[in-house]
């Protein structure tokens, strides 16, 4: 049992590491099974098809992720850069934990014709309504509308900033982090200067 639990976690890792050398256009059963050391009928032993053997590499990247994009945060604090701070910083080290699995993760994150994407989409929208919530503890009584465009953009700062890093543009991504959330605290300080002044 536990060798088949070890050739299935290789033919998985395969799947991953195919997508991530050559793109979803390279997988093939035969190619997954050649680079996981086994036969390729032992792919069949152990999927039923590549589409189930996707959405299993799929499951267990939202595993390995999911608890990382949760948005409770235990800190208590009176500062909330830091409060955002330790939110992105904690996202952003869960991707770059595996450099394989952050860079098929941001390439195929938005692809919704793929087991991986749609999983993966639902995996974002997550993280956007954990964001939602820690928005609503920095800024109690924001404005639904400004929560949604400040979780947005909390998004898009923990995917460039783990993109940025996998590339080398940016190695001190402690330092890009509380940049970022200091200047989406101060914009949620104009949004609601604004809105009690209108």
């Amino acid at each position: 049992q536990m060798n088949k639990e070890r050739t299935r976690r290789r033919l998985l890792q395969a799947i991953l590491k195919t997508i991530h050398r050559q793109g979803h256009s390279a997988l093939t059963t035969g190619r997954v099974a050649q680079l996981a050391g086994v036969a390729q009928p032992t792919f069949y032993v152990h999927f039923r098809s590549m589409d189930q053997a996707l959405e299993e590499v799929a499951e267990s990247v939202v595993q390995e992720l999911g608890p990382s994009f949760d948005a409770k945060i235990a800190a208590q604090t009176d500062r909330p850069a830091d409060l955002l701070q330790e939110a992105v910083l904690r996202c952003i080290r869960a991707l770059l934990r595996d450099r394989k699995v952050a860079e098929v993760f941001l390439c195929n994150r938005r692809d919704q014709t793929s087991a991986l994407g749609t999983r993966w989409v639902s995996l974002t929208a997550s993280l956007r309504e954990g964001m939602k919530e820690i928005l609503t503890q920095v800024r109690p009584g924001i404005a639904p509308e400004e929560a949604a465009l400040h979780a947005e953009l909390l998004v898009g700062v923990v995917f460039s900033l783990a993109e940025a890093h996998l590339d080398g543009r940016l190695p001190d991504i402690d330092r890009a982090t509380s940049v970022a959330c200091r200047a989406m605290v101060a914009s949620l300080g104009t949004t609601s200067s604004v809105a009690d002044a209108a």
